[in-house]
């Protein structure tokens, strides 16, 4: 199972309407997400640790299409990796799914161009995600 802040992600993720509940067609598109996610874990987990070190996760983060800078990368990998520098399965997917969140959000708000936020935007982007 995941950690409930985990969870808590995933609800997030693909609750549009912030209801904190997820309908059928929500849940089915959350559910394909998952299994393509432990699909990549297990692909880029070469040593079969259970974990990611940072190499496997830049590799995993381009299988699903998820491209980041270095800095912001970096900054992703001190936020879940552990004392060792691993990152866990549920870590992983924890990071995956407020990955994704950020940029579907950032991307509803371009149109294009330039994201604009409000703060309250950014508050409850941030905080709900």
């Amino acid at each position: 199972g995941f950690t409930s802040d985990t969870a808590r992600s995933l609800v997030a993720m693909m609750d549009e309407d912030q209801s904190g509940k997820l309908g059928f067609p929500e849940f089915k598109k959350l559910w394909t997400d998952l299994r393509l996610w432990k699909a990549v874990f297990k692909e880029h987990d070469k040593d079969r640790s259970g974990t990611f070190n940072s190499f496997e996760l830049r590799k995993a983060f381009h299988n699903i299409g998820l491209r980041v800078s270095n800095s912001t990368f970096n900054s992703l990998v001190l936020r879940y990796s552990r004392r060792e520098g691993k990152i866990y399965f549920d870590d992983y997917i924890h990071c995956v799914a407020r990955l994704k969140t950020m940029f579907g959000v950032y991307k509803q708000q371009s149109n294009g161009r330039k994201a604009e936020f409000t703060l309250d935007e950014f508050i409850q982007t941030t905080m709900y995600s």
